[in-house]
């Protein structure tokens, strides 16, 4: 059965079956989505994020960033935030809308550390937070560093930068591209209540 013709529901199920793949592979076309929020001038600003976790049953997508970094004031000041992932070989984009929470030196972020390579660990082991002016092109990475991974006791002292992102799905916009007929679809979720809403193209 083609994409355009399968219902609602199972529609939901081959959305929550792509994102779980695309955490375990890294080739997957919705391992890096774009990830929007509204800063302090009420402007969206967007950037490409690593899909780190999708709790399907809580319906919460999790990826990891810098504590430092200008989004987390704006994330707190504005938890309304956007997805847009895309599958270029099954030509399917989903616009998703969700709540995000900070989570900072708590037990989720313990655990995601735990799990975190060292080569992952050394982007936090930054000395100056990103987005500052620099001189000159610079990682802020030190510099016994450039070319090799920390130790692993060394990689701790990053931890305090470390921040994992939960985002709470509240919708859903599904497009499957086809010569066929184009097909959209609103999936709006609450629970196990989830209303579906055939859109236009």
């Amino acid at each position: 059965m083609s994409e355009s013709n399968e219902k609602p529901d199972k529609i939901l199920s081959k959305i929550k079956s792509m994102l779980h793949k695309a955490i375990i592979n890294r080739h997957h076309g919705f391992h890096t989505p774009v990830f929007s929020n509204i800063d302090r001038n009420n402007n969206v600003t967007s950037r490409i994020v690593v899909l780190r976790n999708f709790d399907s049953d809580r319906e919460i997508l999790n990826f990891h960033t810098d504590f430092r970094s200008k989004k987390i004031l704006e994330i707190d000041n504005n938890p309304l935030t956007f997805f847009v992932f895309y599958d270029f070989n099954e030509k399917i984009q989903l616009r998703i809308t969700s709540t995000s929470i900070i989570n900072h030196e708590n037990n989720i972020t313990l655990d995601a550390w735990n799990k975190t390579k060292l080569s992952s660990r050394k982007c936090y082991l930054a000395e100056k937070a990103p987005g500052l002016v620099s001189n000159v092109p610079n990682d802020s990475i030190p510099l016994h560093l450039v070319g090799k991974n920390p130790q692993k006791e060394e990689s701790e002292a990053g931890y305090r930068n470390f921040v994992v992102v939960e985002n709470k799905i509240k919708n859903i916009e599904w497009l499957y591209l086809s010569s066929l007929g184009h097909r959209r679809l609103s999936i709006e979720l609450n629970g196990k209540k989830i209303k579906y809403k055939w859109l236009i193209p």
